[in-house]
């Protein structure tokens, strides 16, 4: 979490869910873009113990970077997951331009 935004620190051990929303709701900022990036990785013995996988198995590791309407970083979050336990599906339509 952005220092700016370090008083959210305070809520997090009874916040249940993603954090953005509390930090939309205490500091009046709108969280507007969300990029993710989703890139393999190796295991290390640490990381495979805590997710109860295999050391130098593949996972899969999601880094999101929350920005609000004035352009600032508000949030960066890492998640890891163990390659068989992850699936990402998406959806794409097509709209047809009308200009």
């Amino acid at each position: 979490i952005n220092r700016t935004f370090a008083a959210a620190g305070r809520l997090l051990h009874r916040h249940t869910g993603p954090i953005f929303p509390l930090l939309e709701d205490m500091f009046g900022v709108s969280v507007v873009e969300v990029h993710q990036e989703i890139s393999a990785v190796l295991l290390d013995a640490e990381l495979a113990r805590r997710l109860e996988t295999d050391a130098g198995s593949v996972g899969l590791q999601l880094q999101r970077t929350y920005t609000t309407s004035d352009g600032e970083i508000a949030q960066v979050t890492v998640n890891t997951h163990p390659a068989s336990r992850y699936r990402h599906a998406m959806t794409m339509r097509r709209v047809r331009d009308t200009r």
